[in-house]
């Protein structure tokens, strides 16, 4: 078994170095004992929920994405920046689904000089801004086609987006913009998606490592550490 370290991998002592298995660590943040605000999303979108498309999702499952939808995802989402930002106040926006949010975020964190031309990546210390965020990690295993075969296992708020919108998650998953993906039941569909990651370099080991644990680490976060053992 291998250990995934920050920047290295390095086998474990006493395990078998070809059983294929990568253990990781990954954070549970507990809310109430962070200095940093948590803000879900989820709960805000409630408030502005679609009730007369939720009618309409029996027969056209994928209406659902439109039940939260984007415009409202993304002027909430703005509102909490520019508080954040005009009142120097530290948020982590858990749950975004959309590429504009992580866009306002780009442009922040290059003002902040957290891009590398080296790497063309950003490398931000998550200790430093004023706003992070992360992604649910149902909303990155699904994608707006899954809606007719799967319809009510992933009704979720905020919903599953169109297929570009994922896409986009992973990329800014990749180029270090979005801090951690976000696991609230660590089931049978999240094994087999860790696992495809892996397998196909969707997300690499080492970033695998980072926005499980390692971005909020060091941050301003109180934190219950758990292990994970993916096979690949």
């Amino acid at each position: 078994m291998k250990k995934i370290y920050k920047d290295k991998i390095l086998n474990i002592e006493n395990t078998d170095l070809f059983d294929n298995k990568f253990l990781f660590d990954y954070l549970e943040v507990n809310n109430d004992k962070s200095e940093v605000e948590i803000i879900h999303l989820s709960d805000l979108l409630e408030g502005r929920k679609n009730l007369e498309i939720l009618e309409k999702v029996n027969e056209k499952p994928a209406m659902y994405s439109n039940i939260y939808s984007p415009e409202d995802e993304l002027d909430i989402f703005k509102t909490l920046f520019d508080d954040a930002i005009k009142n120097n106040k530290k948020i982590h926006i858990v749950w975004v689904t959309l590429n504009d949010e992580i866009k306002i975020l780009e442009k922040y964190y290059t003002s902040l000089w957290f891009m590398r031309e080296d790497i063309n990546c950003f490398d931000p210390d998550f200790s430093i801004p004023l706003v992070t965020v992360s992604v649910k990690i149902e909303n990155i295993i699904w994608k707006w086609s899954d809606y007719k075969a799967q319809r009510k296992k992933i009704f979720f708020n905020p919903p599953i987006r169109e297929s570009w919108q994922v896409k986009a998650m992973f990329k800014w998953i990749n180029r270090g913009v979005i801090a951690w993906i976000h696991i609230s039941n660590y089931n049978e569909d999240v094994k087999i998606f860790l696992w495809d990651c892996i397998r196909n370099e969707k997300i690499l080991s080492l970033t695998l490592a980072k926005v499980l644990n390692f971005n909020l680490d060091a941050s301003w976060f109180n934190w219950i550490k758990k292990e994970l053992i993916i096979n690949y």
